[in-house]
């Protein structure tokens, strides 16, 4: 179905559009009463522009991510692409017709996939035009500044866990066109309907990116800032060169990042904002313990023998602590640093997301911009989570492969920038930050 055809492949576009957005209908396949195949809310669609030179592609959608039975369980996905570019996608034509291609990492470039295909390779015969072509355009002619709507059918394995297909869309013959990340996450439920592990380490770009993360508590738009941890420097600095209780010196994230000549930069801790009324009297105050890593000491540092997390750094090494009192007490204290945040609180350990439900304040459990710092074994993660609260971060995190992370504030203060712009924000004017150095 095409954008502006006539009136019956209008009403079948909404309903397709209709399916996009609430998810298609799980099959009425036999299966065992204890095992239900169901498919998530819809993914909508972004801002797209188009006239590019050449043949080109923008995703406009898709339908949600499903949760089948073992070997039983189908389903019907969809997923919208808008013609970006100059040129018209002719149905089979070759070097004009647009197909949707197996991609990388899971299951990899022309590679087939467990999920689907034509029945060779050792894929399932779920209907697609081959083993490692998920999908063909479904109209004759798709022009610039339209838009097809791609469906494919998946097919559960037999062996329950977490499932992921990358898909980018090609003209056969000709180009592949843009990457930016599609993909189905499909969920095989144990034969008794149970969940199997939670997925761990979505794939996700160094440098800044946009991704829609799905979890066990849903799907979360995430801005990630990923760099490796060999490449950057990591430091926290603050406005204030010594502790402050009122009126704190305050600058936005732009100019912690211009005066370290910074690649890339977050907001730190929780502070007392001016437009609270219970903040007057402490206005822009934070109460947590932050190194200011250009003037070689700690702001706060009482705040160092409390009960909430802390993270510090020893050039690329990062240590974690559940209880800053841990580190502040003990000889550690006096251990040579780099960077170092405490804060409200601590929220993966060693890969886990830590229980901070009966710590939670109703604020924390709201819903809205939440931010953190992660690490794992190699890179450093910088992330806002849109539209969750405490617990739907952590299991952001957790699904995106972070190890290690503490909380950092949100709402009205999210901000975050790279690379000469802001990518949220710019948000409240910030007490303190963290910023990545390069050489």
């Amino acid at each position: 179905m095409v954008k502006g055809a006539g009136s019956a492949r209008l009403l079948t576009v909404l309903l397709v559009a209709a399916t996009l957005l609430i998810g298609p209908a799980a099959p009425r396949t036999a299966v065992a009463a204890t095992c239900t195949s169901r498919t998530g809310p819809g993914i909508p669609a972004p801002a797209v522009s188009g006239g590019i030179p050449g043949f080109h592609a923008q995703w406009y959608g898709q339908s949600g991510y499903p949760t089948l039975c073992p070997g039983t369980g189908s389903t019907t996905a969809t997923v919208a692409y808008y013609n970006s570019g100059s040129l018209g996608w002719v149905g089979g034509k070759l070097g004009a017709a647009a197909y949707l291609g197996t991609w990388g990492p899971e299951p990899g470039q022309d590679r087939a996939s467990p999920l689907g295909g034509d029945g060779t390779q050792g894929s399932p015969n779920t209907g697609w035009p081959r083993y490692n072509r998920i999908a063909t355009q479904p109209a004759p002619y798709v022009g610039p500044g339209q838009v097809a709507w791609f469906q494919f059918r998946i097919q559960a394995p037999l062996t329950p866990g977490t499932y992921r297909l990358y898909l980018r869309p090609l003209i056969e013959g000709a180009t592949w066109m843009e990457d930016i990340g599609v993909f189905w996450l499909v969920t095989v439920l144990n034969p008794d309907g149970t969940a199997p592990p939670p997925p761990i380490g979505v794939y996700s770009p160094t440098g800044s990116s946009t991704l829609n993360v799905p979890t066990l508590r849903g799907t979360f738009t995430t801005h990630l800032i990923k760099e490796p941890l060999a490449d950057v420097t990591v430091k926290t600095v603050t406005a204030n060169a010594s502790s402050c209780a009122n009126d704190c010196p305050v600058k936005p994230l732009d100019q912690y990042v211009a005066a370290d000549h910074a690649y890339a930069g977050i907001h730190g801790t929780y502070l007392c904002p001016p437009d609270y009324a219970e903040c007057a009297g402490r206005v822009n105050s934070y109460d947590y313990a932050m190194y200011n890593s250009d003037l070689g000491t700690w702001i706060n540092k009482p705040a160092l023998i409390g009960q909430n997390g802390l993270v510090i750094f020893n050039g690329k090494t990062p240590t974690y602590y559940r209880r800053a009192y841990v580190y502040g007490q003990g000889p550690t204290a006096n251990a040579p640093i780099t960077a170092g945040i405490s804060m409200f609180m601590l929220l993966m350990q060693g890969g886990a997301v830590l229980d901070t439900t009966a710590e939670q304040t109703a604020k924390q459990q709201e819903k809205g911009l939440k931010g953190s710092m992660g690490t794992d074994a190699t890179f450093i993660y910088l992330i806002v989570v849109e539209n969750a609260n405490i617990t739907d971060s952590q299991y952001v995190l957790q699904a995106l492969g972070v190890q290690d992370a503490i909380n950092l504030d949100g709402g009205g203060t999210a901000a975050m920038w790279i690379d000469g712009q802001y990518t949220v924000g710019p948000g409240r004017l910030l007490p303190n930050a963290i910023l990545l150095t390069k050489p």
